[in-house]
């Protein structure tokens, strides 16, 4: 009985499929969460550039002090957890407190994770800064923005 090895059909190809496997997947797998955390973390930090243009906003047209224009950016993000660090730092840049004055925003949150293994891969924290002109003279109540110095606020 004369058996040839190397062709199709025959034990040399029993556990190859096997081997390509265990080669193969973990590999798809690191593809796969890599996809996943990226896209979370993308998410995250449109989710942080919305609430700071809304900050922006309010502060622009004096809806009130820092802590009102940071509990305004808490609620209107979605995807971040504000209970997970967001700090929101309202700094006049110039004429703090007139109408057309520069002011800027800055809005810091920490990266949060869906599976965990990328963690360190995108950094631990997001970010957005938005400069803007207020509309509106500031009020003379020496709570707005800290007494013209800026202030911060982080969401409950």
């Amino acid at each position: 009985m004369n058996r040839e090895w190397g062709k199709p059909g025959h034990g040399s190809q029993r556990g190859a499929a096997l081997v390509e496997m265990a080669i193969v997947l973990p590999l798809l797998l690191i593809l796969l969460f890599g996809i996943i955390e990226a896209s979370w973390a993308f998410a995250q930090q449109n989710d942080v550039r919305h609430g700071a243009r809304e900050g922006a906003r309010a502060a622009a047209v004096n809806v009130g002090d820092v802590a009102t224009v940071g509990q305004r950016v808490c609620d209107s993000m979605d995807v971040v957890n504000p209970a997970e660090g967001v700090t929101v730092t309202l700094t006049p840049v110039s004429a703090s407190g007139s109408t057309g004055g520069l002011a800027r925003i800055r809005v810091d949150a920490g990266l949060q994770t869906l599976t965990g293994f990328f963690g360190g891969l995108f950094g631990g924290n997001v970010s957005s800064e938005v400069e803007f002109r207020t509309e509106q003279p500031a009020d003379s109540d020496p709570a707005w923005w800290g007494g013209g110095v800026g202030g911060s606020y982080t969401c409950p």
